[in-house]
């Protein structure tokens, strides 16, 4: 298990990526977050961030997060999203124990989701999800190419107009890359999706969810304002716990 020193190691090294990566395009650090993704890790390494300064979190599995849900809330200010794809008899888990919802991927489960928060007198903050590799492994609507789909548009306007879910942004996983260079086209992909729901649909999409551990650089260079941070940060997960 990672130890405390070592945490507080990686998170000034990504801190100091973040801030070299947000001066050369010309933004404020500050509206970068670091959210830490800490599926498979134990209860453990959660207070160690916590004790480290992470305020943001990322999980990816109801039912693991549920067994140390104990950790996230010791820190008041800690903010727990889903961030993986969620299976409809989860969501129960999501609606009672998580704060947001950042990888909304289909109408059905925005239904869902709807009739759960309405049930709990609650508006749960949510990111869309877009592929925007056009992956078939990977959850999300498809954008294929230049244009946007009069399906994801009307799926977007069925959504935004949900009481009990907020869209607060948009999230992407582009395809795995060693380089980061390799993704800066997904990032400014996601980007324009955001700047023409806000011309043209009235949206007002304020987050970009985008960037991991390979390549989070590229990413704040084009607008990310969460990146999320798994193995950079806590080191490479372990399956065998899932």
């Amino acid at each position: 298990m990672i130890e405390l020193e070592a945490i507080k190691r990686n998170i000034e090294t990504i801190q100091k990526n973040i801030e070299a990566a947000a001066a050369r395009a010309g933004r404020n650090s500050s509206d970068v977050t670091l959210m830490a993704v800490t599926k498979t890790k134990p209860a453990e390494v959660v207070n160690n961030l916590i004790e480290a300064g992470i305020r943001c979190f990322g999980e990816n599995y109801p039912d693991e997060t549920a067994g140390k849900i104990g950790a996230f809330r010791a820190e008041p200010a800690a903010r727990l999203a889903m961030i993986g794809h969620l299976q409809s008899r989860k969501a129960k888990i999501v609606a009672d124990l998580f704060d947001e919802f950042h990888s909304l991927d289909r109408p059905e489960i925005a239904e869902k989701m709807e009739t759960l928060c309405m049930e709990r007198n609650r508006t749960m903050p949510v990111m869309i999800e877009c592929n925007v590799g056009n992956e078939d492994s990977k959850s999300g609507w498809h954008f294929p190419d230049e244009s946007i789909s009069d399906l994801f548009l009307g799926d977007f306007e069925k959504i935004s107009k949900m009481p009990h879910l907020d869209i607060r942004g948009l999230m992407t996983l582009p395809p795995y890359a060693e380089e980061a260079e390799s993704n800066r086209k997904y990032f400014v992909r996601l980007r324009k999706i955001a700047e023409y729901l806000n011309r043209h649909c009235g949206a007002h999409i304020t987050g970009l969810s985008m960037g991991t551990s390979s390549d989070y650089t590229a990413a704040v260079e084009e607008g990310a304002t969460i990146v999320r941070i798994g193995t950079a940060l806590v080191g490479p997960r372990d399956y065998s716990k899932k």
